[in-house]
């Protein structure tokens, strides 16, 4: 994950832009090259989609059961 995106993520969190934290959150798991750090972020994603009722979460909680994610 680069400084950046982390810098955004912390506005975004100061923010609490559900909306941007979703999408960076998603945009960190796409980042990173172990699957473990990014269903970690895709887990962060998923769960702020769904608090925000937001659409995205179905395919994100897809990504997550590519992964085994799920029991």
């Amino acid at each position: 994950m680069t400084k950046d995106l982390d810098a955004r993520m912390l506005c975004a969190h100061a923010a609490q832009d559900r909306a941007a934290l979703i999408a960076l959150y998603a945009e960190a798991a796409d980042s990173v090259n172990d699957v473990d750090a990014s269903c970690f972020f895709l887990t962060h994603a998923y769960v702020f989609a769904l608090e925000a009722g937001a659409p995205v979460a179905a395919a994100l909680h897809a990504r997550l059961k590519q992964h085994g994610r799920e029991a």
